[in-house]
Formats: structure tokens, C-alpha cells, sequence
């Protein structure tokens, strides 16, 4: 075979990879999408779900409260570079549906460089702040030094996984979202594989949870780069083009910062959740924490269909059709809420089953049992909430969203798990401080997508695009 008549079955099967928002049936086109972005959102959550079920039943439930309290404190660093992908992802769909390949290949190599410096930045920060971030999650005597060893190693290999994020967003962003399920099929093997490793043979404890993880990820983002480099010229990199372009290095971050604030502050809202379930001791820790795992089935769907909404809109503004933005709006919104019913009526009929997988604890189990039974019920808000805010996000309007969370965060859920936790005494208060929060936000959210002020700055992306 010639190699122009290679190039060209590569391009193709690329662009049959890649798909195009424009056109075709909305729903049709974000079932498409987000299916494999599911699948991709169930192996990545495997990671930790692989660490939980080796460790608790390989280890003990102390070691299993150990992996559950180390993952507030690291969500709550990697939600802080999250921003860059989220402005980065929303940039490309949108120079993506402008057909605009200058631009898609500077925001490309700018959002590169921007994971590696904030990555080695904040893995230096984390290790760092570790044993004060357990502390400040009132990790009990018998927990604390596992969580700390298990955390600091993860902290020492956070560029990785920020890395793969950067470049997963950059293929979502292009419609293509089977690379990414095809990359986290393959890492999420090799975690499992390396995590029994290291904790039966090895004997290394949570240490080799820890990493297992790590390799898995580093595995994940040169994979990723791999398969960039093959995809089109346009994706191709090149380390002489590694650099802090100043304009798009400002239009990721004016998108992406707000963006970056909201995770932070959800994460922080978790932060101190996990606070008090500290206080309810060992038990429920280890309760949360494999609850954590099995709700992933109902939460994953609802953000898999966000992530569709978000691509959808952002090829869609740079198209400069709002008419079409709309329509798939409600198509998403609809799906999120049926797939919603769904999977929270099996997941909770069947939550015995699926609890026992990862451990063998009575009291374990029960624990998580409180947690699935109160929370699991307020995901019928979010699969309405997270849709409306993906909407904005493909916009390019991350600010309100941003303000949504915090006011969710710190004026309802953070006072009210304080006055749930006095009245109650017991750790569902809570879980159902989350409900109310949950609540809330959907309304501010809705109030602002009727209102449309967020059209503003949809309609000025499209007269730069198209001026």
C-alpha cells in the first residue's frame, strides 16, 4: 500500500472516531458520544474501586478507611487543574466547529505545557501538605498512617493523571470519545493487574494500591500522546511548539478558572463532609467510602451525558447555531433524567449485591447501605443541574455556574451539615444536608438558563469566530 493511500485510510478511520454536532438527530448524536464516555467514566472510576476492593478484603477495613479518606484531599488538587481542561476542551470543540486547525493547534500545545508546570507544581504542594490535610480531616490514630503513606505517594505521580485529563478533554473536545474509553479500558487492566500485585505477592499494603495507580495513569497519558500524534496534523505534537501562547493561555484560563473554582469548592464542600464522618469513627469512613464506589453507576451516567452537552454546544457555538444548542439541550436534559431513573432504581434494588464485591464487613456494608439510601435520591436534581451547567460551559460561560456551587457549597450544604450533624447525631444528618444542596442549586440554575443571559457571551464567541 502507498503511503498516500495509507495516510488516507488513517484520516478516515480518524474522522469516522470523530464526531460532528452538527448535523443529525441532537439526542441520536449525544447518545453516540457519551455511551463510550460512560464506559471511559466506569474504567477510570475503577481505579479507585479496584484500590477499595483489593484493599478491603486483602488488607483490612482500616486500610480500606485509609484509600476512603485520601480521596477528598486529591480531588480537591486535581478539581484546581481541572479548570485548564475544561477551558481547554471548550475552546477546541469551539475552534473545532469554526474549522479553524491555527487555533486548534496553539490551544493544543499551550494546554500541554500548562498541565506539566501546574502538574509538578501541585504534586510538589500536596505531598507536602499531606499529614495537615489529614489532620484537618480528623483522620483517627489507626487510619493516619496509612492515608498518609498512600496519599503522598499518589501526590508524587499527580502529573500523569493530570496530563491524560488535558489530552482526553482535547479528543472530547473533537467529538471523539472512543480513544479515550479505549485508553482506560487498557489502564484500568494494568492498575488491577499491578494493585493485586503489589498488595498480595509484594505484600506492599496500601503503598502498592498507591502504585498500581500511578504506573496505570502514566500508562493512560503516553498512550493518549501516542494516538494524538496518528490522529490528523492538526493534533500532532511537536516539543518545539511547547509554549505558553499568552492570548490562548488567557482564554483557557478565563473559561477554565471559574470552572476550576467550582470543583475546587465541591471538593472542599466533600472536604469538610468527610470531616464529620470522621467523627463518626473508622466504620463509617470505611461505609463511605465503598458507598463512594457503587453510587459512581448512577453519577457516571448523568456526567457522561454533561460532558456529551457540553461538546455539543461548544461545536455549535463556533458553527454559530444557537437554534441547534437549544434543541440539544432538552434531548440531554431528557436523557439525563430517564438514564437517572434507571439506574437508581437498579442500584438501589440491587445495592447488597454490589457492596459485597468490595467488601466482606457487616458493619461495613451497613454503613454504606445509610449513605446509598439518602444520597442516591438527589441525583434526580443533578441529572436536571449538571446538564444546565454543561450548557453554559459549552458556551463559554463558566462564571455561572461557578456561583452556583459556591453558594450550593458554602450557604447550604457546608451550615446545614453542621445543623443536620447537632440535630440528628448520627451520620445520615449528613447525607441529607446534600439532598437540600442539591435542591438549590437546580433551582438558581434553572432560573438563570430562562433568564438566558448566558446567550450573551455565546453570541460574542460567535461574531469573533465568524467576524
Amino acid at each position: 500500500m502507498s503511503e498516500e493511500n495509507h495516510n488516507r485510510n488513517t484520516n478516515m478511520q480518524n474522522e469516522s472516531r470523530r464526531l460532528d454536532f452538527l448535523t443529525g438527530m441532537p439526542w441520536k448524536r449525544l447518545l453516540r458520544f457519551a455511551l463510550p464516555l460512560f464506559l471511559g467514566n466506569i474504567f477510570q472510576q475503577l481505579y479507585n474501586a479496584v484500590d477499595t476492593m483489593i484493599v478491603g478484603r486483602g488488607i483490612s477495613h482500616v486500610a480500606l478507611a485509609a484509600v476512603g479518606l485520601g480521596a477528598p484531599p486529591l480531588r480537591i488538587v486535581i478539581a484546581l487543574f481541572m479548570g485548564v481542561s475544561t477551558g481547554a476542551s471548550v475552546l477546541v470543540s469551539q475552534y473545532y466547529g469554526a474549522k479553524n486547525e491555527d487555533l486548534l493547534r496553539r490551544t493544543l500545545h499551550t494546554s500541554l505545557l500548562l498541565a506539566i508546570i501546574v502538574g509538578l507544581a501541585l504534586s510538589a504542594i500536596g505531598y507536602t501538605l499531606v499529614p495537615t490535610l489529614l489532620r484537618a480531616l480528623n483522620a483517627p490514630d489507626d487510619v493516619f498512617p496509612m492515608a498518609r503513606t498512600y496519599l503522598q505517594i499518589l501526590f508524587s505521580g499527580l502529573v500523569w493523571q493530570l496530563l491524560y485529563n488535558i489530552l482526553s478533554g482535547f479528543m472530547q473536545g473533537l467529538g471523539n470519545s472512543r480513544s479515550p474509553l479505549l485508553i482506560l479500558v487498557i489502564s484500568s487492566i494494568t492498575n488491577a493487574v499491578l494493585t493485586w500485585i503489589f498488595v498480595y505477592p509484594m505484600q506492599l499494603g496500601v503503598a502498592g494500591s498507591a502504585y498500581g495507580t500511578i504506573i496505570a495513569q502514566c500508562l493512560s497519558a503516553v498512550i493518549a500522546i501516542f494516538l494524538l500524534n496518528r490522529y490528523s496534523p492538526m493534533t500532532r505534537i511537536r516539543l518545539s511548539d511547547l509554549k505558553l501562547n499568552i492570548k490562548t493561555t488567557k482564554e483557557i484560563l478565563s473559561i477554565g478558572m471559574p470552572a476550576a473554582i467550582q470543583q475546587g469548592v465541591m471538593s472542599l464542600g466533600n472536604m469538610v463532609v468527610m470531616g464529620y464522618i470522621s467523627s463518626y469513627g473508622t466504620e463509617a469512613i470505611a461505609g463511605f467510602a465503598t458507598g463512594d464506589k457503587v453510587d459512581v453507576l448512577v453519577f457516571t451516567p448523568i456526567m457522561s451525558v454533561s460532558s456529551a452537552i457540553t461538546a455539543f454546544t461548544g461545536q455549535n457555538v463556533g458553527a454559530g447555531n444557537m437554534d441547534r444548542v437549544d434543541l440539544g439541550f432538552r434531548h440531554g436534559v431528557s436523557i439525563s433524567v430517564i438514564i437517572d431513573i434507571i439506574t437508581s432504581a437498579i442500584t438501589l434494588i440491587f445495592s447488597g449485591s454490589f457492596l459485597s464485591i468490595f467488601t466482606n464487613d457487616a458493619q461495613t456494608i451497613a454503613e454504606a447501605m445509610i449513605y446509598l439510601y439518602r444520597i442516591i435520591p438527589s441525583y434526580l436534581l443533578m441529572a436536571i443541574s449538571q446538564p444546565l451547567g454543561a450548557v453554559m460551559r459549552g458556551s463559554g460561560e463558566t462564571v455561572i455556574p461557578m456561583i452556583s456551587s459556591l453558594m450550593t457549597v458554602v450557604l447550604v450544604r457546608i451550615p446545614l451539615v453542621a445543623l443536620f450533624n447537632l440535630i440528628i447525631g448520627k451520620v445520615e444528618g449528613v447525607y441529607l444536608s446534600a439532598i437540600a444542596a442539591q435542591f438549590f442549586g437546580c433551582i438558581f440554575l434553572l432560573i438563570v438558563y430562562t433568564k438566558g443571559n448566558w446567550r450573551k457571551k455565546a453570541l460574542e464567541k460567535i461574531n469573533t469566530l465568524q467576524g
